[in-house]
């Protein structure tokens, strides 16, 4: 029988292991970020100007080791550079015909320039809690590098400022209806997406945590919809004082 070694290892050795071979996931976030913006030719201020990233934000992400930011899909585009490689260090430097100030290169160049490895699918953003979310356009200009527990990658763009969820509770649990949102579905927020009647959204009431409804019209007023039918007030009319922060794009389960 032929010997295995990876059948022997903990996750952990693997990780050592293969980040032995790949001298930047030995790297930190910030120096990784660094690295990128002044290969792109980029000052901090200037990064700061294309991201919509402050720069005391940008400057503290260098000096630290962060292994995820809120801004890791916009700090990678601005520097031209793959957000999985500035995230951990994995898979290639610089999307598939790219030089790091954003000009086409040559397949020749190309190969010269990257190593085989995973490409991200989409983009990575930062699973927030339901307070977070009620103060999301309050609290981002200040939410740190590392502030999430955990990050979440979805094929949809959510914007500069997208952020996740985990749903809690049962109001929009339906398992006879066409779609159900159990508690502990993943959903993936656009805070900056224009809502319209139909849409998923995240609401803040009365200045409290956000909630997780359906926005519909009734009567020709905008109401929030609970779907699950045994739900008491499943239909809530819109205030003045609600606040709509964001329009959900995509919904998922963590398997494992």
């Amino acid at each position: 029988m032929a010997f295995n070694l990876d059948n022997y290892m903990t996750a952990e050795q693997r990780i050592e292991l293969f980040a032995a071979d790949n001298p930047d996931m030995r790297k930190t976030f910030g120096e990784r970020l660094r690295e990128a913006r002044k290969e792109a030719g980029l000052t901090q201020k200037e990064l700061a100007a294309k991201t919509g990233i402050t720069q005391p934000t940008i400057s503290e992400a260098e000096r630290g080791d962060y292994g995820k930011s809120a801004y890791v899909a916009a700090l990678a585009n601005a520097c031209g550079v793959n957000a999985l490689w500035l995230a951990e260090g994995r898979g290639p430097k610089r999307p598939s015909g790219k030089g790091p100030y954003g000009e086409a290169v040559t397949p020749a160049e190309e190969a010269s320039n990257v190593e085989d490895g995973p490409r991200l699918s989409g983009r990575r953003y930062p699973l927030i809690s339901w307070v977070q979310a009620g103060m999301w356009t309050d609290i981002i200009d200040n939410f740190a590098p590392g502030d999430a527990d955990d990050w979440k990658e979805c094929t949809k763009d959510l914007g500069n400022s997208g952020y996740c969820l985990k749903v809690k509770g049962d109001s929009m649990t339906d398992p006879a209806g066409p779609l159900s949102f159990p508690e502990g579905m993943i959903l993936y927020v656009n805070p900056e997406m224009e809502y319209r009647p139909g849409d998923f959204v995240i609401v803040r009431r009365n200045n409290s945590e956000a909630t997780f409804k359906r926005l519909v019209t009734v009567d020709g007023e905008l109401y929030l919809h609970a779907l699950n039918p045994n739900w008491p007030n499943r239909y809530l009319k819109l205030s003045i004082d609600d606040h709509i922060c964001g329009v959900v794009r995509q919904a998922s389960f963590d398997l494992t």
